[in-house]
């Protein structure tokens, strides 16, 4: 995983498959600043699409990704996007709920970090959930909190 960058925000990407036995492509999670001063979420699954909340959802983003990780196993989430209409995205149809959960954790005391992005929503009246494993390679500390430092100081 890489903590690839722009002037106005945050990507991470890796290699990775959609789903088990598929081949491997570019995966990847970024959040910046669009010219017009829009926020937005694009992530492999579901293309660019506005961050609701702008600025202070990225930067509370950026803050928990700093938070210091506790010494043994754990998990913890940070709920991205909450149920929120979307319009734009070449990959979600208009008025579609979108979820964009974010779980970090360790598996094990002392071993690698791991980043996983989990969707979900409802289109109309069915409810959907990306089911594929999602998990990216371990993240390592020193780019993640790289790549949230320049998140909080683009949003100015």
């Amino acid at each position: 995983m890489s903590g690839e960058h722009d002037e106005a925000g945050f990507r991470f990407s890796w290699r990775g498959s959609h789903y088990a036995g598929m081949p491997v492509d570019d995966l990847w999670l970024a959040i910046n600043k669009a010219p017009d001063g829009t926020w937005c979420l694009d992530a492999y699954f579901i293309g660019r699409t506005t961050l609701t909340g702008g600025a202070p959802r990225a930067a509370a983003f950026a803050q928990w990704l700093l938070a210091c990780p506790p010494e043994g196993r754990y998990e913890k989430e940070f709920v991205l996007v909450d149920s929120e209409p979307q319009s734009g995205s070449r990959r979600l149809t208009d008025g579609a709920r979108l979820t964009v959960e974010i779980l970090l954790g360790r598996e094990e005391a002392g071993g690698p970090e791991y980043l996983q992005v989990v969707l979900s929503g409802e289109i109309r009246t069915y409810a959907f959930a990306v089911c594929a494993p999602l998990e990216c390679q371990h993240v390592l500390r020193a780019e993640l909190e790289a790549a949230a430092a320049r998140l909080l100081a683009s949003r100015a």
